[in-house]
């Protein structure tokens, strides 16, 4: 998978622009402010129907009241047209070679992987970020999972909602939510398991290579639900109820619901060890990228299709190991963007095309 082109109306600093890009290397270079990571978000929102920063509404440029985008990209058994336009109320549209779908209906086949510097906190930072990287990233490829994570959502909001007023009829009510809570928790935790036993022997693989076999990656989900072993949506139910009995007390007094898939976590280890807790800066640098160039793995071993690679202002915060590792997995087969404030650096003799990003526009060196 390639993209062909895309075209800009409105798009954050972007009046209008129109690239055809390369189909191995595209490096965005210029300095900071200037538009370098936009152009990324645009091919993102193309892809995926949603930004990876702030709102959709904020793609708008400023003083106009919608952005459109449209894309075409090359796939093995065709090409496929995009249109997605948002307005200044959040009213978003997306069509796929004329055919309306929403964000979460969007096929997964446009495969984005994004790795972006804040990436680099994934292992150290907030839960939040590991289960983000789970729902958003890995979860495009398991069929249901947005529209079930969306509705476990929204269920989860109207069931805190209930907690926190608290009167006699919202208790009658919240047994029926609560009900929902468990249907749909169950649902995403399995389907959760599902991706991660799927994807992380790719995550081990790409360790490996990364750190020459010299450590393990390992990795455990940690559920807030304490399930009895069976990884099914009826007995996940089950353990749901057991474990909601059980703390009921508790989410009354903190008027908020502490069990379920958006309070779980996933914890990695280096030969057993913990490396939120014992991991060097190198070493946790290593465990996402090789998280990342599993993503990449992942895409085409579930579509037969290689993903689109976005690299955002982040190939210098890897050590010289680390890029030679990225420049060999690209290798010319999968279409990458990288954006920089430097020049080509180790990309040197690839095929490719060198962007200046000057604050309105692309410019073709």
């Amino acid at each position: 998978m390639y993209l062909q082109e895309i075209s800009l109306i409105n798009f954050r600093n972007y009046a209008k622009l129109r690239v055809n890009p390369h189909r191995e290397l595209n490096l965005i270079i210029g300095a900071n402010a200037r538009g370098k990571t936009n152009f990324l978000e645009a091919i993102y929102f193309a892809a995926l129907g949603r930004t990876f920063r702030g709102f959709d509404r904020d793609l708008i440029k400023w003083d106009t009241n919608q952005t459109l985008v449209q894309a075409i990209f090359n796939l093995t058994d065709g090409t496929a047209e995009v249109k997605a336009a948002v307005n200044t109320a959040g009213k978003k549209k997306i069509a796929v070679n004329g055919a309306d779908y929403g964000r979460r209906e969007m096929p997964g086949c446009f495969g984005i992987v994004l790795f972006k510097p804040d990436d680099l906190q994934m292992i150290k930072g907030a839960p939040g970020l590991r289960r983000d990287f789970i729902d958003n990233d890995l979860g495009v490829l398991e069929p249901g999972y947005r529209h079930t994570l969306h509705k476990y959502r929204r269920i989860l909001a109207h069931r805190n909602n209930l907690l926190r007023t608290g009167g006699e009829k919202d208790r009658a009510e919240l047994a029926v939510w609560t009900e929902q809570l468990y249907l749909y928790g169950a649902q995403l935790l399995v389907m959760r398991v599902k991706l991660l036993k799927k994807f992380f022997p790719l995550a081990k693989e790409s360790y490996a290579e990364i750190s020459g076999a010299a450590e393990e990656l390992g990795m455990r989900y940690l559920a807030t639900v304490k399930m009895s072993g069976v990884a099914e949506p009826e007995q996940i139910m089950k353990d749901f109820a057991a474990e909601g009995k059980a703390r009921e007390k508790e989410e009354l007094y903190k008027k908020q619901t502490v069990i379920g898939p958006h309070r779980d976590d996933v914890v990695f280890y280096l030969n057993g060890r913990e490396i939120r807790q014992f991991g060097s800066q190198g070493q946790i640098r290593s465990v996402v990228l090789a998280l990342k160039t599993a993503q990449m793995k992942f895409f085409e071993h579930e579509t037969r299709e290689k993903p689109i690679l976005l690299l955002d202002d982040v190939f210098m915060e890897l050590d010289g190991a680390r890029q030679d590792y990225l420049v060999r997995m690209l290798s010319g087969e999968i279409q990458t963007f990288l954006t920089s404030t430097t020049g080509r650096g180790k990309f040197n003799g690839q095929q490719g095309r060198i962007y200046l990003a000057n604050g309105f526009g692309l410019e073709e060196e």
